[in-house]
């Protein structure tokens, strides 16, 4: 999902299976895409309706449905409200969910009691590509502190102070945190060596280490700021850039991308783009209602959970080929 970018940029969580989401308005504007005008109209425009759909396999990637996290044969009720799976860790799994007033990280594995690790709220924390720790954000005025914890027993493995403005964890991977703010760039923390390099002096949005993607905006988007997609390594050839989508997420070989509009804020979007990494549009999806969490399940198909009014549900997406991948569920209310 687009991270969070100082003030300028917000994003709502919601209840249950929803993830923080994005906006169905699509204000007017040309896209910069290196699509050819052929490929550009042959690419499928579908209109998914959950009800209508063939029944598919079941989603092969940890989701929310309800109050459970699922996984294939396991199904875990996660107790507490707002549910924000933040993915696998070890044998288990760790949400982020709301208890009383306050949001805490918790893992759940099967046959054991939930575990709280620490306190945090949606879209501070982090899990690492291989689900042993997790970088979480720690906000004091305009100082900025990052923590690193165990994904098992959230006990503190490192911490480091001196982030100016409002970064975001955009991922964690092996030693190296991420972080990308609209005022102070993308900056790379390497915990081992306690050193952070300055990666991109553009305000960073959405990022994978394992794929080495990057996505930017070259200014303010609510002033005509451009959406950019590059390495993270040097030298940081522009692999495609849009005036009108930002990136909501990267397939995990980073060969496909999937975006919205740039001014993303609100409940969710209506419309949103599969692309190849190089921009070249391979189909639009639109939903009656709002989309919720938007992932990949692999390099080739996305999982969006889609919302009719009265219904919705777990659709598998290729290239414009879409199933049902759960069973059909009540739209939340809002």
């Amino acid at each position: 999902m687009l991270k969070i970018l100082g003030a300028a940029l917000c994003a709502t969580a919601l209840a249950g299976s929803v993830a923080t989401a994005v906006p169905s308005a699509t204000p007017a504007g040309a896209a910069t895409t290196s699509a050819t005008t052929s490929a550009a109209n042959d690419a499928p425009t579908v209109m998914i309706k959950p009800r209508a759909l063939d029944r598919g396999p079941e989603v092969t990637t940890p989701h929310l449905e309800g109050r459970f996290v699922v996984d294939g044969d396991i199904r875990l009720r996660v107790r507490g409200k707002q549910r924000h799976l933040l993915g696998r860790s070890g044998d288990g799994y760790v949400v982020v969910v709301l208890r009383g007033e306050d949001y805490r990280a918790v893992r759940i594995r099967p046959g054991r009691r939930q575990r709280v690790l620490f306190e945090t709220s949606p879209g501070r924390s982090v899990l690492s590509a291989d689900g042993s720790t997790m970088a979480t954000v720690d906000r004091i005025a305009r100082r900025t502190s990052i923590d690193v914890r165990s994904a098992v027993d959230g006990a503190l493995i490192a911490s480091r102070g001196g982030f100016r403005g409002y970064p975001s964890i955009l991922d964690v991977a092996g030693d190296h945190v991420l972080t990308g703010s609209f005022e102070n760039g993308a900056h790379d923390w390497d915990v081992r060596a306690d050193t952070v390099e300055k990666v991109s002096r553009k305000p960073a949005y959405e990022a994978d280490l394992g794929t080495d993607r990057l996505a930017y905006f070259t200014a303010d988007p609510y002033d005509g700021g451009c959406s950019v997609v590059t390495t993270v390594s040097p030298p940081r050839a522009t692999l495609w850039r849009s005036c009108r989508e930002a990136v909501l997420a990267f397939s995990p070989d980073g060969e496909r991308l999937v975006t919205t509009h740039k001014l993303a804020d609100g409940l969710g979007p209506a419309k949103v783009v599969e692309r190849t990494v190089r921009g070249d549009r391979l189909a639009t999806y639109r939903v009656p209602f709002f989309f919720g969490l938007i992932s990949w399940e692999s390099s080739t198909d996305l999982v969006l959970d889609s919302y009719a009014k009265k219904q919705g549900a777990l659709v598998r997406c290729s290239e414009g080929d879409c199933e049902r991948a759960s069973d059909l569920r009540p739209t939340p209310r809002l």
